[in-house]
């Protein structure tokens, strides 16, 4: 079966398109915050480093943890009790870095408006670079692998897991527009952290607490519909559903980023 498979070249293409746009779309929004706004790149940077933290290295310890226990069979087994777990604990753990890296430049008084911008393209931008740009590379590589029919031939020789062997299955039938919703989504995400990260600022810096339990909670709310929704929805509804709650967000945020100081603290 694996020596038949293709992967269309538009299938391809569709990938690079999205991978290149997970990479350009940080960037852009960093220059553009820098040079019109005066934002200024340590945030960037700043955002980078905390989403990794936080959310690839603190957040699947605690899941390794619970999902692993006890707990973990009731907690996967039904929907509803997963997608509020997996939101809450992503709200928890990525808006609390962002609270600490904003409280650290609040005590040195080096934080603005701008700025939050800035760690928000950047808190964004690395998990648009590492989950889908770096899923896209990978789609490229197996893609190409299975149309010079490389794949049979490392099949043949048992060195690929069957794991592998399922996955240049699905990949061979992935329409090509399906990877161009996941540009899609990284988009919304992006917006999405650039909103919050101007709530979390604003709770530091105006000590308004109470916008970073919204955070919080807008982050969970986000999650929790995204799993739902793709559940249950087909991908477009599922996108649109999650893009008109990443708006909102942008929308409150906006509002709190006008009331904000204009010179930095």
């Amino acid at each position: 079966m694996t020596a038949a498979l293709t992967v269309s070249p538009a299938a391809i293409a569709a990938m690079a398109f999205t991978g290149i746009f997970c990479l350009l779309l940080p960037v852009g929004l960093g220059l553009f915050f820098a040079k019109r706004l005066g934002g200024r790149w340590r945030f960037f940077w700043l955002g980078c480093l905390t989403f990794v933290l936080f959310a690839l290295v603190l957040e699947q310890a605690v899941h390794a943890l619970v999902l692993g226990g006890a707990l973990g069979a009731a907690i996967t087994g039904n929907i509803w009790l997963y997608a509020l777990y997996g939101g809450l604990m992503a709200g928890l753990f990525e808006e609390a870095g962002r609270w600490l890296a904003f409280r650290l430049a609040a005590r040195r008084r080096t934080a603005g408006g701008p700025d939050a911008l800035m760690y928000g393209a950047g808190h964004g931008g690395i998990e648009a670079v590492l989950l889908a740009g770096t899923a896209m590379l990978n789609n490229i590589v197996l893609s190409l692998i299975i149309n010079q029919g490389g794949l049979a031939a490392v099949v043949a020789a048992g060195s690929l897991p069957e794991t592998a062997v399922t996955a240049a299955e699905s990949l061979a039938g992935v329409p090509a527009g399906m990877f161009l919703w996941s540009g899609f989504e990284r988009l919304c995400a992006v917006v999405l952290h650039i909103a919050l990260s101007v709530l979390v600022y604003a709770a530091v810096a105006q000590k308004r607490r109470g916008l970073w339990f919204a955070a919080v909670g807008l982050h969970a709310l986000v999650d929790m519909a995204a799993v739902l929704a793709n559940n249950w929805l087909p991908v477009a509804a599922t996108e649109g559903l999650v893009a008109l709650l990443s708006l909102a967000a942008a929308l409150l945020a906006r509002r709190v980023y006008r009331a904000l100081p204009a010179a930095r603290p």
